[in-house]
């Protein structure tokens, strides 16, 4: 009788499983890489923040730069797993062309800065405690972790990738955005 129990409770958890505890779509919608035709970009992705290092912030001084913003929290085994793409795109770009900026979201910021010291992250990363940075983002989900939007010169979301990426797919992506086949430092 227990052994059915047990079976009953998990079958009636596995909706809310694959719901994302209470969103509308299952989880599994939500992940992947979305390429956002140039006519259907949304309005300017527009905040400001303060980095942890303590710097202002504003996305609007990017503009006319490419800008790959990456969220992610040190305790997210993904944005873990990930980071070394967005490390080796940051070390690889012109600066001049393309902004890498890290999101970190809901996260201690001794923990935060430990990580972005092992991980060698060099390139600016906006506090997001609260999460309301991430949760105001056209098109991605609150609270996922990790996610990269990819903004045009315009500060447009052209690409929205929920969930981990890998550098090819990073570059993929990056290069649709800049209108070439490769990326790399020039």
């Amino acid at each position: 009788m227990k052994r059915g129990l047990a079976v009953g409770a998990v079958l009636l958890a596995i909706p809310l499983i694959l719901t994302g505890c209470g969103r509308e779509q299952p989880a599994s919608a939500l992940v992947g890489t979305e390429q956002v035709a140039d006519d259907d970009r949304e309005d300017v992705l527009q905040f400001t923040g303060t980095t942890l290092d303590g710097s202002a912030f504003d996305l609007a001084s990017l503009r006319g730069k490419v800008v790959v913003l990456n969220a992610w929290a040190s305790w997210c085994p993904p944005c873990i797993s990930e980071m070394p793409a967005f490390v080796d795109l940051h070390d690889s770009v012109d600066p001049a062309d393309v902004a890498v900026i890290g999101l970190n979201v809901g996260d201690d910021p001794a923990a935060a800065q430990a990580f972005i010291d092992e991980m060698g992250m060099s390139f600016p990363n906006i506090d997001d405690t609260s999460g309301a940075i991430l949760a105001s983002i056209p098109g991605v989900p609150p609270k996922s972790l990790p996610s990269t939007v990819i903004l045009d010169r315009a500060g447009r979301i052209a690409t929205r990738i929920i969930g981990p990426t890998d550098p090819i797919g990073l570059a993929t992506q990056l290069g649709q955005v800049l209108g070439t086949d490769t990326v790399g430092a020039s």
